[in-house]
This record gives C-alpha cells, structure tokens and sequence, in this order.
C-alpha cells in the first residue's frame, strides 16, 4: 500500500537551489538536484563512483547495483570479511565478495546457473526490486513509486541510468524498514544509522540541503523510544530537537517562507511567537499577545513573511524582515477569518478579502488596499499575477479577470445550466440559495498557467483573461507535444462523481483535446455510457491518453484504476508496479475490458 505523509502540524521545508538540474528520467523534486543526492550517498557511504566521476547519465550495471544495495543491508564489512562464494563465471574480482554474499544471503540471483549478467545494463524493476529486498521481506515495489506516474515506463523507454538509481535509493532512505518481521516503526536511514553504517551527525550534514526537511510536533522514533518535542525531521529521522517542549511549529503548507515559526500557548500566560533557526531549532520572541491569541502565516513576498496575530480584541498583519517586524494591517475579528479563508499566494506577494467590498494585496511594500467588485469572490491567482474573481447567482456565474494592480482584464458569463431537481419546490430559501450556491459553474482547480472547474478552462493571454471552453472540466494536461489542452468534462447539466468519506468528488464522464488555435476534438464520448467516472488524467503525451477511475467502497476504502483512451474506445489496464494505484490484475483487467467491449466502448468492440 502507497504511504501517505502524515501533515499534523507539520511544515514541509524545501529549499531548492538555483539552477537545480535532474539526471536521468526519476526526479523527486527534492532540495538538492541529483548530482547532490548523489554526493549525500557518497558520503553516507552507500554510493561509489568510477574513475570518471559519479557519471550519472550512464546506465548501472547489475554488479554495482549489487554493491549497492549490500551497502544499503548495512552488510558491507560483513562481505568484505567472509569466504563467500557463489556459481558465476562473469563476475569481476571487486565484486566478487558482494554478489557472494548477497547469493549465499538469498538476496540475488543469476541470468543463468552460471551467468550473473554482472556488466548488463540493471533497469528498473530490477533495481527497484533490490532495493525492496533491502528494506522489506518481500521483492513488490509498489511502495518506492510516486502516485500516479509511470516511472518504470518512462524509465524503460528512455533509459534507466546511474542517475535513476540515485534517485530512487535516496527516496528509500525514508521509506520504513520492515525486514526480518522489524515492526519499530522506522526508516531505512534510521536503520543504517542504527546499524553503524553512519552517525547522526554524518547524516544530519550530507542530507541537509538535499532532503526536504520536516519540522513537527508529532515526532514517533520508533515505538520504543517517543519524543514529542518539536523536530527537525529528515527521512524519517529526527535530526535535532527544540530544547523547549512546549514550543510547536506554526504550521503553513502552501509553499517555503523564508523563515521557521513556532508558537507557545500556556495556560495563565501570554501567547508568544517565535523565529525559530531552522538548524539549532533555538527560539527568539517575534510577537507576544495576551492569553487566547494565536499567530497564523498568511504568506510571503520576496525576503518578507507576512504573519496574522489574532488577538481578542482584534487581528493584526504583521510584516517579517530578516530580524524586523512591522505592523502594516489593522483587521476586524470576523476580516481576520476572512482574510484566512480566501488568502490567496502568489509569485509575487499574496491577496485577500477582507470582506464583500475589502481586498488587499501583500507584496514587498506591505498591504495595499485593491479596488476589485465589491460582492465578487477572490478565486485563483495565476502565476502571471491575473487574479480571478467569480461573482455567483442563480442564473450564472460570471468570471472576471483583474491585474495584479487592480484593474479590470476582462471577464465571461457561463449560465448555469444545471436544473433543479424535482423535489426543489419544498426546499425553503436558504437550503435552496445553498443548493444553487453548491453546483452554480464555477472555479475548482489551477495548475499556475490555468484554472478550471464547472466554470470552464481560462488562462492568461497579454495580461488579459481568456476563456478557452465554457464546458465543465474537472482535470486539465497540456500535451508538450503541441501545447493542447486534454481536459476530462461532461454535458454542462450533468455533476458526475462519487462519494467517499462522506464527501461528493467530481469527476468527468467524457474527454477532449483543445489545439492551441481553439479546434476542440471529441477524444471520447458517453454514448453508450460506459459506466465510469473520471477524476484525473495521468497521462497526456504526443496523443497518448490516459485516464484515473476512482470507486470507493464504504466511506474511505478507495480503489484507483487507470484507462488508456484509443480512437474514441477504452481500454483497460493492468496496473503497473510503483504507480500507487489499487489497479486491475489481469485477470480483474480481463473482465473489466469484456464488459466494455460488450457496451460498444471497449477498444475491441
């Protein structure tokens, strides 16, 4: 099963630096590009490189993988040591006594009874598959992939080089560690650290400015040792801890701030905001407020945080400079809860509104009050600094477009063409307005370039807002084939989707690509209904399409599948290993695809 990050008053710290480049097909998006992660391994000592460097685009050979991943048991000396011995014929003399020992261990085996295929290229699977045997009893991967992309595909078709490699033994370094029925609750790092294959502090140094950094309350070192004390936390492990413990994170989930916040709330006493320094995790006083305050992060603008101290008697937004803090915002109780709800964060600053008529803009400068429509709600903020406003009502809803200075940059009316059902009559005003107010076009979605919802697809175009389609769209890819738009939608009276955990997900039944010069092609239709309901296309490449169906079963029991769209027909998938996906085992995949082909939508219909 896919792990998923636990968020519980976290913050996730990222720090990339410039000019960052990705080796090989895997990226993890993490701090340090490839190259440093591999410098992390080196210096953890699980990672070697040739005489010409770490030659990260050049492919890995089954022989250095199996060093590898000796090195990752924590095993190396042991197979330095020992007589070991093994039947293959190919396998040169530095790395004889690994592939030895990882034999005689049942950890790896030949291309042949004699053969080891010790100088062929390693792919994929193969490598993923011992890194699995290096950290659970078992040779699935599912559990290294990232949700929802083919890694082992795009790895298969490009290449699977040194690089790749990399990447994915640094990704395992926070996966737990469940070999030889070990329940402790820890990660591969913590492991190797506890096994002596490096120190804490070895640790703490290679993998600062290489793997993201949590800092969290909620730290569980294993089950045997808890510290709830606020952490720095890397892979897993708990790299330096804040003297004070009763000092939490101020926790903020958007994007990096230039700086770390934290908070105490005692009872009896005044509430305290601290800058926290992110590597000694020592605490200076920033803000202080009388018992029942709280400090909320609205966002950041350049080398400035902007802060929300929320007082009994009213709230205030305070600006963060390096070691200066100004109070550049005086707010009501109820536009302080306001300015929460709809704050919005930009490349440039952030937005918010205060209220039906109040909308303001926090750049470099401070708060600058904006002369948006009063009654109109403040929606997306695109990466080119648009701003996107929707003004609702029963009728339709009317999308607006203003610049990052306030002034207008054009704006659509899409009528609401979703009908009341038939029971409406008996509903009173307010469940009525509520109703309407729920399923009126709007807005639900952005990937920075675009937004979309049951409003619509728009972007930015010369500082003016474009409509690309008024038909709902509830997921959007650009093909970087052509720069065409693959959206999954539906008939504009129709909201399809499904339930789980009590909530209502929309999810298109149909799907079709947008050209650059508007021509709308119908890539596939619902008729015949096939039965299914889309929340997310997983794939949108040179004119291959695919696409995610999601059942629930019972309130959170979620199963994902994926659908390849060919020629108007649908054809069903075998899920692929590392994709997070429940997915369709052949069999599964067999009978799913008969009974599509049986509707008439199958791709062997």
């Amino acid at each position: 099963m896919k792990k998923l990050a636990a968020t519980c008053f976290a913050v996730l710290l990222m720090t990339f630096a410039a000019g960052a480049a990705n080796v090989g097909t895997i990226d993890n998006a993490y701090p340090g590009d490839t190259e440093a992660q591999a410098q992390m391994l080196y210096d953890l000592g699980l990672f070697r490189g040739t005489e010409k460097g770490f030659e990260l685009e050049q492919p890995m050979t089954r022989a250095e993988a199996a060093v590898m991943l000796t090195r990752f048991l924590g095993a190396e000396q042991t197979a330095l040591e020992g007589a070991w011995t093994h039947p293959f014929t190919d396998v040169p003399e530095w790395a004889d006594p690994y592939i030895a020992w990882l034999y005689q261990s049942g950890l790896t085996r030949g291309v042949s009874a004699t053969r080891y295929g010790a100088e062929e290229s390693v792919t994929y699977g193969q490598y993923c598959t011992f890194l699995a045997r290096a950290s659970t009893d078992e040779e699935s991967y599912d559990f290294l992939g990232v949700y929802g992309v083919d890694e082992e595909g795009d790895c298969d078709r490009a290449g699977f080089v040194r690089g790749d490699a990399v990447s994915l033994s640094a990704r395992l370094l926070g996966e737990y560690y469940l070999k030889y029925e070990d329940t402790n609750g820890i990660t591969v790092a913590q492991k190797l650290i506890d096994r002596g294959v490096f120190s804490l502090e070895q640790f703490k140094k290679a993998a600062w400015d290489v793997l993201p950094r949590e800092y969290t309350q909620d730290t569980l070192h294993g089950f045997n040792d808890m510290d709830y004390r606020l952490s720095c936390v890397i892979a897993g492990v708990p790299v330096v801890r804040c003297a004070d413990d009763e000092i939490d994170v101020i926790y903020y989930s958007k994007s990096p701030l230039n700086q770390l916040y934290g908070e105490k709330a005692s009872e009896g006493h005044d509430y305290v905001c601290f800058r926290l320094d992110a590597e000694t995790l020592e605490a200076e006083e920033l803000l202080r407020g009388p018992e029942g305050s709280t400090a909320k992060i609205m966002g950041y603008a350049g080398g400035t945080d902007y802060l929300l101290l929320r007082e009994p008697e009213g709230d205030t937004v305070y600006a963060v400079r390096g070691a200066e803090t100004e109070a550049v915002l005086s707010l009501t109780k109820q536009e302080g809860s306001d300015a929460l709800f709809s704050c919005l964060q930009g490349e440039d600053g952030c937005v918010f509104q205060a209220s039906e008529d109040k909308f303001y803009r926090l750049d470099e400068n401070g708060a600058s009050a904006l002369p948006l429509a009063a009654g109109d709600r403040l929606s997306v903020v695109l990466s080119s600094g648009l701003l996107l406003m929707e003004n609702i009502t029963a009728e339709h809803t009317v999308i607006s477009g203003w610049s990052w200075d306030g002034e207008p940059a054009g704006s659509y009316t899409v009528e609401n063409r979703y009908p009341l059902p038939e029971h409406a009559a008996q509903w009173t005003e307010d469940v009525l307005a509520y109703w309407q107010g729920e399923n009126a076009p709007k807005l639900l979605s952005d990937n920075g370039s675009c937004a979309w919802g049951t409003a619509g697809l728009y972007r930015a175009e010369d500082g003016k807002l474009l409509q690309i389609t008024d038909k709902p769209v509830y997921d959007c890819e650009i093909d970087p084939a052509d720069g065409s738009y693959v959206l999954l939608t539906s008939p504009a009276d129709e909201r399809p989707g499904y339930y789980g955990a009590g909530v209502f997900t929309l999810a298109g039944t149909e799907a079709i690509r947008i050209a650059a010069d508007g021509m709308e092609t119908v890539l596939l239709a619902n008729q015949p209904a096939h039965g299914l309901t889309f929340d997310r296309i997983t794939c949108a490449e040179a004119g291959v399409v695919r696409v995610q169906y999601t059942y629930v079963m019972g309130m959170a029991d979620y199963h994902s599948y994926e659908y390849a769209i060919e020629n108007g027909r649908l054809r069903a998938l075998v899920n692929r290993p590392g994709m997070g996906f429940s997915g369709y085992t052949e069999e599964e995949c067999a009978v799913e695809q008969a009974r599509l082909d049986a509707l008439g939508v199958g791709v062997n219909s």
